[in-house]
């Protein structure tokens, strides 16, 4: 027997909120001494109330430095970017955060790299540490497709892909779970100055746009 669509989407909403209760309590990269600032705290948005089940999953690097502020991930210039992307992939920018649900290799901010504009790449040790709320995530949500943003999401589940050139408009299927790749679309990032790379980002959202269609 099947079970009513609003079941199953209290079932995963309730489990989402005891999961990210759980993870923003998680201080386990500060007590193995590989974080110690203070605002390097675990990010963890709780579904809106009225929103449907998740069933697409994004997967970036780590949150950034407004993420710390605002308490949500891509809440700047970048989530302003994505949301135009995702919107030619059959996302309107209202349901921005309520069709995702939004999650990180790591999930602390991980402090800016030393003479650099950008953030650090958080170290294997850190990833291997928040790797088992990822796992949960996965069980909960079991989502239909995955939107991984950035070389570290891209290479943690797909392996050692050479570069964002060899998988940006393509999509991997894997156990019925559907992975698309992009850049980060940080302002800081020169990748999206080349034309072929923007045509590239335009080519996965139609296919996301393609499995959108098919969402319930």
């Amino acid at each position: 027997m099947t079970r009513p669509r609003h079941q199953t989407t209290d079932r995963v909403r309730n489990a989402l909120i005891v999961l990210n209760r759980d993870l923003r309590d998680c201080r386990a990269c500060h007590m193995a001494g590989l974080l110690d600032e203070v605002e390097s705290v675990p990010i963890a948005l709780d579904p809106e109330p009225d929103a449907a089940a998740p069933r697409i999953l994004l997967v970036g690097q780590a949150p950034g430095l407004r993420a710390t502020i605002t308490d949500r991930p891509f809440a700047g210039a970048a989530g302003e970017k994505l949301r135009a992307w995702f919107e030619q992939g059959g996302i309107p920018r209202d349901d921005f955060w309520r069709a995702i649900h939004f999650a990180a290799v790591t999930r602390c901010y991980p402090g800016r790299l030393p003479g650099a504009k950008g953030d650090r790449v958080p170290s294997p040790r850190e990833q291997a540490l928040c790797r088992p709320w990822l796992d949960e995530l996965f069980e909960i949500v079991r989502p239909r497709v995955v939107l991984l943003v950035g070389l570290l999401a891209i290479r943690t589940f797909l392996g050692p892909v050479k570069s964002l050139t060899a998988v940006v408009g393509t999509a991997t299927d894997r156990d019925g779970v559907l992975y698309i790749p992009l850049p980060h679309p940080s302002g800081v990032s020169r990748w999206l100055n080349e034309p072929a790379n923007v045509a590239a980002v335009a080519q996965a959202m139609r296919i996301l746009k393609s499995e959108t269609a098919k969402l319930d």
